[in-house]
């Protein structure tokens, strides 16, 4: 992360008033001459010892020795980091502060808010380190242009299911370890697996996605490093939280529908979501379905499951096992064919338009099971996918409208999101293979 400049820095020192700040906290502030004194908040005293001087925007304690300027007396106040406190005086260049307006008593002192509570359990600390990295996102234009280099820049995307960006400012936020309440904190991160053993961030660098469940509990987090061409060799690019994996996406629209695309990773699931295709989830990796896919899938009643994984050695093995798996649970299965070698967001941003080509590559699944497949309701397009099937070549010409399929009792529109959703899901496109 880029150091603040020089200038910033010098500027926060000389033009945010250090006495207007120590006033503002609710110190009892004597004029001295030119300057002004205070009783030191960093011991005990009766009499008044530290010294404000105005003209140079300093403090000094004749009891303790501490001093410094408004930099430090923000640093040492609320025992946060040298750019945490920067950024809380940046603002204007002037102190923006959450002052309390039932606060009476003198020498008192206003605290700034940090982004987690030092007294969170773990799962609350856990959404609130979310909610900050989805803050931060919004802020972060790498992260933006990375969206959109893979075509998922949706603003109901990065709201619906509250994307974010570790940017390594989080540790800045927290309050310095070697104070009690930092070492608290840091260390209930750590337990989640937020912080490392080192201290850094586990997702540095990372786009991340919270796997929720309709509640709004977190169970698992997804982070995809974004900067990959400056890595060190070996680093990995898929991160989780340590342990087993837990939780199933996008587990809202299961309600809606009783046939499922099941994706090899959340970036192909999204690539479906964004393009309409809302009955969509993602296992984690080719090995990564888990018990709490399958049941999700039974507490639900999935009847189907279009499984998109990608087009190659490993992906095809994956899809043959789990169909083979969920086969046996009385739930059908169907192959999503692909090029070769190419996955859906690849393929998605090959193709135009991707939206009627990837409703092509829906309808045309292969059924997995043994013997006769299940009779389709509806009548089979006769347009041929956008690639050959054997060679993976992509042919470039304009693809035939799609009739658009009618809702049927198994496809209903999705529900409203439960309260801790932000963003209101659209009307899903269901142009997916109704099985009889």
């Amino acid at each position: 992360m880029a150091r603040l400049a020089d200038d910033v820095i010098n500027r926060i020192k000389q033009d945010v008033s250090l006495l207007r700040l120590v006033e503002s906290q609710g110190h009892n502030v004597t004029k001295q001459g030119k300057d002004y004194v205070v009783c030191c908040p960093f011991h005990e005293e009766k009499t008044p010892s530290c010294i404000i001087s105005p003209k140079t925007n300093l403090f000094n304690c004749f009891g303790c020795g501490t001093g410094g300027s408004v930099i430090d007396w923000v640093m040492k106040t609320q025992s946060v980091s040298f750019r945490f406190a920067c950024e809380m005086l940046q603002k204007d260049l002037g102190f923006v502060i959450e002052s309390s307006t039932t606060a009476k008593t003198k020498n008192t002192t206003t605290k700034l808010t940090p982004p987690l509570a030092a007294n969170a359990d773990s799962q609350t600390a856990l959404r609130q380190v979310i909610d900050f990295y989805h803050e931060t996102f919004k802020q972060s234009p790498e992260v933006i242009e990375y969206l959109r280099s893979r075509g998922l820049e949706h603003p109901e995307l990065i709201d619906r299911f509250k994307l974010g960006f570790a940017n390594r400012t989080l540790g800045y936020r927290l309050p310095e370890k070697n104070r009690k309440a930092g070492a608290e904190l840091r260390g209930k991160l750590q337990e989640i697996g937020i912080l490392r053993d080192s201290g850094h961030e586990h997702f540095n660098g990372s786009l991340v996605v919270p796997i929720m469940d309709e509640n709004g509990v977190i169970s698992e987090v997804y982070g995809r490093k974004i900067l990959g061409q400056r890595l060190r060799k070996g680093t990995a690019q898929h991160l989780y939280l340590p342990g087993p994996h837990n939780g199933v996406w996008n587990v809202e629209a299961f309600k809606a529908c009783n046939e499922i695309i099941l994706c090899e990773a959340l970036i192909d699931a999204m690539t479906f979501w964004v393009h309409g295709f809302r009955n969509v989830t993602a296992s984690y990796g080719t090995s990564g379905f888990t018990s709490s896919h399958l049941a999700a899938f039974k507490k639900y009643e999935i009847k189907r499951v279009l499984i998109a994984y990608d087009r190659d050695a490993a992906g095809n093995k994956a899809a043959e096992q789990l169909a083979e798996k969920l086969q046996a649970e009385g739930i059908d299965c169907f192959r999503i064919l692909l090029p070769k070698g190419m996955d859906v967001n690849e393929y998605a941003q090959q193709v135009t338009p991707a939206q009627k080509t990837l409703g092509l590559v829906i309808r045309k699944a292969d059924f997995m099971g043994k013997g006769k497949p299940p009779e389709r309701q509806l009548e089979m397009t006769t347009v041929e996918p956008a690639f050959d099937l054997d060679t993976g070549e992509i042919f470039d010409q304009e693809q035939p409208e799609i009739e658009p399929i009618p809702e049927t009792s198994s496809a209903s529109p999705l529900p409203e999101p439960a309260d801790n959703v932000t963003a209101e899901v659209s009307e899903p496109h269901h142009v997916t293979v109704v099985v009889a």
